[in-house]
């Protein structure tokens, strides 16, 4: 089922100030840079700024590369600020894990997809509407 914590991504609103903050004054090492989501490795944890839009709409470029930022920028939530953090867990086998959850009653919101850099991610929302995404890493 979940292995760990494969990432945490927060919402920012100006990309160059938060990674001059988390690189320059708290030290972190960049292993990912595009204009709307940046991630540092912190001892094989992956925390990522992801670029935070208007509800329902858009700002700077589309992030077309996860689920999670496309559901969160296009609108299809309408009930979720757009600034909220996204944890990302790791999972060995999505499609068993998917259907595991979804059979416990689950729901998902997206469904297993493989994304833009390889992996696969399904997004589910918490009783809270945080949004939760299972991937495997590939």
């Amino acid at each position: 089922m979940i292995k760990k914590i494969g990432c945490v991504e927060i919402p920012v609103s100006d990309m160059k100030r938060s990674v001059a903050f988390y690189e320059e004054l708290l030290g972190l090492k960049k292993s990912y840079e595009h204009p709307v989501w940046t991630s540092f490795d912190i001892e094989g944890t992956m925390f990522a700024l992801a670029v935070s839009g208007t509800k329902g709409g858009k700002k700077g470029e589309l992030c077309k590369s996860c689920s999670p930022c496309l559901l969160r920028l296009s609108g299809e939530l309408k009930d979720i600020p757009t600034t909220v953090s996204v944890i990302y867990l790791a999972v060995e086998n999505i499609d068993e894990t998917y259907r595991e959850l979804k059979d416990k009653g689950v729901q998902f919101i997206a469904e297993t997809k493989t994304q833009g850099w390889g992996g696969k991610t399904a997004v589910m929302l918490d009783p809270d509407k945080n949004i939760i995404a299972l991937t495997q890493y590939e």
